[in-house]
């Protein structure tokens, strides 16, 4: 199951208490302060941690709270420090305040943290003041988890065109086939590597879209996000089991619905690949296709790889230039 946004409640420790302790002997006129400080409240540290790949164990667990900050003892013996809470996330999750919808970071990188709500300070003992303090409360928050995956070749296309075949061809993701649509449900990961296996990329296979997706209309929309983060776009369509024209109005909605969704994402790098052109039609149908938009269409095949080794090619020549 695939999760990619998760509503916690995260508490820091808090400090622990200053100490109000004396030290006396017969021979002494006065007593000395010697009451130790109390210990600092852990923190909540969110970090990004490249083996973990959803947010659905934030559905069964919602709470994190770090430990609190022991209290100071006599003979200015300080509290300890509380553990600090390390909640791990996947790459690409957006931290947010989910009460303003501020972004407190967005985790790009491997093993990238941030406090998202810091423990409180310890009391002082009465060891360096006249009368002992309290220690400061853990701060406390709202935090919305929001995943963006980071990937360098989102495949878009409508169901059944081939996208998870294409991403099974190039890749050992494992992503499900069938000959049903939405037979893809959530995005699936793939890495691609190169002969000599010193380049690789990341390929992401989302669910396919329907006309209407930006309302809402099939999967495709609530997972359009994840291509925001893409270097290039790769529209895949099914040329054989169409007609040209409806090939060509398919290709329009695709571009469309990606337009609305973020009209930025069409100024990246794109692909256009016609897929099933082993089956009968698919040629007359391509040339028309490709005639019509008057763009560079490859026509590949996924079922015996036909033309797969000239997309692979043109891929790692944007993604590796020089």
């Amino acid at each position: 199951m695939f999760a990619d946004w998760a509503r916690i409640y995260v508490k820091a420790g808090d400090g622990g208490n200053g100490c109000e302790s004396y030290y006396f002997m017969k021979p002494m006129r006065y007593r000395r302060r010697n009451g130790g400080d109390g210990g600092i409240g852990g923190d909540i540290v969110i970090k990004s941690d490249a083996d973990v790949h959803t947010l659905l164990d934030f559905t069964y667990r919602q709470h994190f709270k770090a430990e609190s900050g022991k209290h100071g003892s006599s003979n200015l013996k300080k509290g300890k420090d509380g553990k600090d809470c390390v909640i791990c996330v996947p790459l690409g999750t957006i931290i947010r305040d989910f009460n303003s919808g501020y972004i407190i970071r967005d985790l790009t990188k491997t093993n990238e943290t941030v406090i998202v709500a810091q423990g409180g300070r310890g009391g002082l003992g009465n060891g360096k003041k006249k009368t002992a303090t309290q220690g400061q409360a853990g701060q406390e928050q709202i935090v919305l988890l929001e995943l963006k995956l980071i990937a360098d070749v989102g495949l878009i296309g409508f169901p059944n065109a081939g996208k998870s075949s294409f991403l099974n061809t190039v890749s050992h993701a494992g992503s499900k086939v069938a000959d049903f649509p939405f037979s893809t449900l959530k995005p699936v990961l793939g890495v691609v590597k190169s002969d000599s296996q010193d380049k690789w990329f990341v390929v992401a296979d989302m669910p396919g879209l329907l006309r209407g997706a930006h309302k809402g209309k099939g999967l495709g929309i609530e997972f359009l996000k994840h291509i925001e983060r893409t270097k290039i776009l790769v529209f895949i369509i099914d040329i054989a089991s169409i007609k040209a024209e409806d090939a060509i109005s398919q290709y329009k909605d695709l571009v469309n619905e990606v337009r609305i969704f973020n009209p930025r994402l069409l100024e990246r790098q794109q692909l256009i690949l016609a897929n099933k052109m082993d089956l009968v039609g698919a040629k007359t149908n391509f040339k028309q296709f490709k005639q019509h938009l008057g763009k560079t269409v490859y026509p590949i095949s996924c079922k015996d790889k036909q033309g797969i080794d000239r997309v692979l090619s043109e891929l790692f020549k944007i993604l590796f230039p020089g």
